[in-house]
């Protein structure tokens, strides 16, 4: 039996995304984004990755393209149920832009994030993901000088700046932020909420939560083949993830994580 091997991606939303989860929230919001159910950080379900990349690639290849069934499985409907050459995982929450004094925003995140996200890499590519120096648990910006700023109305002391990251990358490469867990579960909590009209006679206003633009998820992908093909389409141009095309929504870039 061949041995499945995956590889690490950053996903960074270019534009707000909402991939829901079909649940109501308690009060105004009437669509909630997913989340993980160990963590109750924002996720993007495997199946709905898979979905969005299935339809992406069709859109290259087209629907009937062999490739499309390899690598995806067959459809409902199709007389097979194989699953395809690649293994999709949950894409987990990496880094939340936070609303900042020092500048627009700082990228965040908190110890609960960095410990979930360093044991599933370990369990999955051997590999940590977050800087082992980082002072987590405190209200800290990192590669900011002065007295200490805001970031929503949180206090953050200065520090100078680390890597925050055991790899190479460009997305968060001047300040982040470091936060006490309470802290950052509030901020991911109390996400965004976008008020919509509905479309036909009724002219009432929804509310859906959404997943600002400039988060960033870490996904797995993994395979039993090579498929070079696969991936350099992966990383080219950007891809429609969740609802709200038509009004933007859900432009996604993805980057390989390279150690």
């Amino acid at each position: 039996m061949a041995t499945t091997s995956f590889k690490a991606y950053l996903i960074q939303c270019i534009t707000n995304l909402h991939v829901g989860s079909g649940d109501a929230g308690y009060g105004v919001i009437d669509k909630m984004v997913q989340r993980d159910t160990v963590t109750g950080y924002p996720t993007i379900h495997s199946s709905s990755l898979k979905g969005a990349l299935r339809k992406h690639f069709e859109t290259i290849w087209t629907k009937t393209d062999n490739r499309i069934s390899s690598i995806f499985g067959k459809e409902e409907g199709d007389g097979n149920n194989d699953s395809g050459t690649h293994v999709f995982l949950n894409a987990d929450l990496l880094a939340l832009p936070v609303r900042c004094t020092q500048q627009q925003f700082v990228f965040g995140f908190d110890k609960k994030l960095t410990g979930f996200t360093d044991s599933k890499a370990e369990n999955i590519i051997s590999k940590k993901i977050f800087n082992a120096t980082l002072s987590l648990n405190d209200d800290k910006i990192y590669g900011a000088h002065g007295n200490g700023f805001y970031a929503e109305d949180y206090y953050l002391s200065c520090a100078n700046f680390m890597q925050p990251f055991t790899f190479n990358q460009s997305i968060i490469n001047s300040q982040f932020a470091t936060f006490k867990t309470e802290h950052f579960e509030q901020l991911t909590k109390n996400l965004p909420v976008l008020a919509r009209n509905k479309v036909g006679e009724n002219k009432n206003l929804w509310y859906e939560e959404f997943v600002p633009h400039q988060t960033v998820f870490i996904t797995y992908i993994g395979s039993s083949e090579v498929n070079d093909e696969f991936n350099s389409n992966l990383l080219d141009g950007l891809i429609q993830i969740g609802g709200n095309a038509s009004i933007g929504q859900g432009l996604c870039k993805f980057h390989e994580v390279k150690f």
